[in-house]
């Protein structure tokens, strides 16, 4: 679950940032929010939405795991993640 809070407080602070940065520019929440139509700030929100999924990822293996389940068979949430990032973020997720 150490993952977990520290995704969630990652995504908290750049939500945060990218919050500011929309009532800075004044633009809607659709359109500032979409990567294609904001270059700008594209790989914030993609990064964001990575962080979401992987966060989404935990919780499901910790409730797997809290009714009991076998979570020893599935990859490493953090590890999946980081792959996905490669790609088009350029960054990589610390897996515990």
């Amino acid at each position: 679950m150490r993952r977990y809070f520290e995704a969630k407080d990652v995504a908290n602070a750049l939500k945060e940032r990218l919050e500011a940065a929309r009532k800075e520019a004044g633009d809607e929440i659709g359109r500032f929010y979409d990567p294609r139509r904001n270059a700008l700030h594209a790989e914030d929100i993609l990064e964001w939405h990575r962080l979401r999924k992987e966060m989404d990822e935990l919780m499901s293996l910790a409730t797997r795991w809290g009714r009991g389940g076998n979570i020893e068979d599935v990859a490493d949430v953090a590890d999946v993640a980081a792959v996905d990032a490669v790609g088009f973020l350029g960054t990589h997720a610390a897996a515990d």
